[in-house]
C-alpha cells in the first residue's frame, strides 16, 4: 500500500532536498538526468542547466573499469538497490570520491520509472583512511628496521673492534693495512647508516626537556652558512611568544639540519629557504591531529617541490628521488623517527607558489 503525499508535504520534501548537503539527482530509465539539487552543482562544478538531458557519464573519471559499471547497471536494471564508492571527475578536471546509493523507482507492475541517486562526498574520510594506512605501514617498517638494525649493529661492532686490533699489528704502508683501513672506513659508514635506521625505528636514547623551538633554531643559524653554501639564503619568521614543547633538543636540531640539507639538494644548491615557528590549534589543525595546542616548526624552499607520486612514500627508509649514488634515502626517515619519538607529527606538501614545505607539530607542554 502506497502512502499518499499531499502537495504541501511534497513541497517540503523538495525544499529539504534543495537545501541538504547530500547530492541528489534523478534520471529516467535510460539514465538521462532529469533533476539535480544545488549540492550536486557545488560538488561537481556543473550548473543544473549543463547536466539536464545528459548522462551521468559526464562525471566518469576512468578510475572504474567497464566491468564495474556493467555490474552496477545490471543490478539497477534488475530493480535492486546499488551502493558503493565512486571516484568521479568535476567539471574542472579534479577528482573526488563519494559514497553512492542508487534506488530504482518503480511504478505499477514493477516497471522502472526512474533512478534516484544519493551521493555523499567522503574526501575527509578517504584522507583519514589513507593517513591511518600510512601510519600503520610506517609503524610496521619501523619495527622491522629496528630489529634488523639492532642485530646488524651488533655484528658491525665485532667487525670494527676486530679490525682496529688487527690494524695495530700490520706494517705501515702494507697492502694488508690499506685493506684493513678501507674495511674500517666502510664499516663505520655502515654503522652510521644503522644509527639512522635506529633513529627511524625510535630506538635511540632520548632525554626530553621542556624547550622553546626557537632556541635550537637560533643555535643552528651559525652552522647554516657553512652547511648550505653561500648560494642558499635562509630567512626566519620566529614566533616570539611560542608555546614550549617537551622534546630532545639535540635530536630536533638533527631533524632541522636534515630538512635543510634536503631543501638544499632539491634546489641544486641555489635558492631560498624559509624557517618559521608558530603556535597552532585548537582550530585549523590537520585532520589527523588530536585537538589541542601545538608548537609548530615549518621549513619551506623555492625548489621544484615533491613529485606527486613520491609524497606518500617520502618518509620511508631508503626511498629517495635522488639519482643513484646521490643519497641513502635515510635523511627524511630519520626526521620522521625523531619527530615521532618526541610525540610530534610531521607533514610534507607542496606550496601553491612552488617548492616543498615540511611542517612539524609538537604538543604544547603544560605551563605552571
Amino acid at each position: 500500500m502506497r502512502m499518499e503525499v499531499s502537495t504541501e508535504t511534497g513541497a517540503i520534501l523538495l525544499e529539504a532536498i534543495e537545501q541538504t548537503e547530500e547530492t541528489f539527482f534523478l534520471t529516467d530509465p535510460d539514465g538521462t538526468i532529469r533533476y539535480v539539487n544545488p549540492a550536486f552543482e557545488r560538488l561537481s562544478g556543473y550548473a543544473r542547466e549543463e547536466v539536464l538531458g545528459r548522462k551521468p557519464n559526464i562525471l566518469k573519471s576512468g578510475e572504474q573499469s567497464p566491468e564495474f559499471y556493467k555490474e552496477m547497471w545490471g543490478t539497477l536494471n534488475a530493480g535492486r538497490h546499488w551502493s558503493g564508492r565512486l571516484v568521479n571527475r568535476r567539471k574542472d578536471g579534479t577528482l573526488y570520491t563519494e559514497e553512492v546509493r542508487i534506488t530504482p523507482i518503480t511504478g505499477p507492475g514493477g516497471k522502472i520509472k526512474s533512478f534516484l541517486a544519493v551521493r555523499h562526498d567522503i574526501a575527509r574520510e578517504v584522507q583519514l583512511e589513507d593517513q591511518l594506512s600510512h601510519s600503520q605501514k610506517m609503524e610496521s617498517m619501523g619495527l622491522l628496521a629496528g630489529q634488523i638494525a639492532h642485530d646488524f649493529n651488533n655484528l658491525l661492532t665485532i667487525v670494527i673492534g676486530s679490525m682496529e686490533i688487527i690494524s695495530e699489528d700490520l706494517k705501515p704502508g702494507s697492502v694488508a693495512l690499506k685493506l684493513a683501513t678501507e674495511t674500517l672506513r666502510s664499516s663505520r659508514e655502515a654503522a652510521s647508516l644503522i644509527k639512522q635506521l635506529l633513529v627511524f625505528a625510535r630506538r635511540q636514547e632520548s632525554n626530553p626537556v621542556v624547550t622553546q623551538l626557537n632556541e635550537p633554531v637560533r643555535e643552528l643559524k651559525i652552522l647554516f652558512d657553512s652547511l648550505l653554501g653561500r648560494d642558499i639564503s635562509v630567512a626566519y619568521a620566529l614566533e616570539e611568544n611560542l608555546l614550549p614543547a617537551r622534546l630532545e633538543p639535540e635530536h630536533f636540531k638533527q631533524a632541522i639540519m636534515n630538512l635543510a640539507v634536503n631543501s638544499r639538494d632539491a634546489m641544486n644548491g641555489k635558492g631560498g629557504i624559509m624557517i618559521r615557528t608558530f603556535n597552532a590549534g585548537p582550530e585549523g589543525l590537520p585532520s589527523s591531529l588530536p585537538a589541542g595546542r601545538y608548537a609548530a616548526f615549518e621549513i619551506s624552499d623555492t625548489g621544484p617541490g615533491i613529485p606527486r607520486q613520491a609524497l606518500p612514500r617520502i618518509f620511508e627508509p631508503f626511498f629517495t628521488t635522488k639519482p643513484k649514488g646521490k643519497g641513502t634515502g635515510l635523511g627524511l626517515s630519520t626526521v620522521y623517527g625523531i619527530v615521532h619519538q618526541n610525540n610530534g607529527r610531521i607533514f610534507a606538501a607542496n606550496r601553491p607558489e612552488g617548492g616543498a614545505v615540511f611542517t612539524i607539530y609538537f604538543p604544547a607542554a603544560a605551563q605552571h
